[in-house]
């Protein structure tokens, strides 16, 4: 998959805290564009459901929002806690730092 640009964006959670980023993948340091486009094609990304449903609500869970674009497509994947795969959890996470990084920036 050769990604262009993700938009993201976590909400809810205890304090409901809501963390985005929106960015172009040339805009990473080397490593973190490595890492997202390896996590993305490890889980096929493109080829998940819009929404990632099943499992039990939990209560201040998070939701996920994930906007991948690329030359060929663009593919939106959203999810809770209780619905994404464990494997998902690595994305969610560097999703997130990048986010804080964003942030710190602004």
């Amino acid at each position: 998959m050769d990604v262009k640009r993700v938009k993201f964006e976590r909400t809810g959670g205890f304090a409901g805290i809501r963390f985005a980023a929106d960015f172009e993948l040339g805009d990473l340091p080397e490593d973190q564009a490595r890492q997202l486009r390896d996590l993305l094609d490890n889980l096929d990304f493109d080829e998940l459901p819009e929404q990632l449903a099943g499992g039990n609500e939990v209560a201040d869970g998070f939701t996920y929002s994930i906007m991948v674009e690329s030359d060929e497509r663009t593919h939106t994947l959203t999810t809770v806690d209780a619905s994404a795969p464990d494997k998902m959890q690595p994305l969610f996470d560097l999703l997130v730092k990048i986010a804080r990084q964003q942030a710190k920036k602004t």
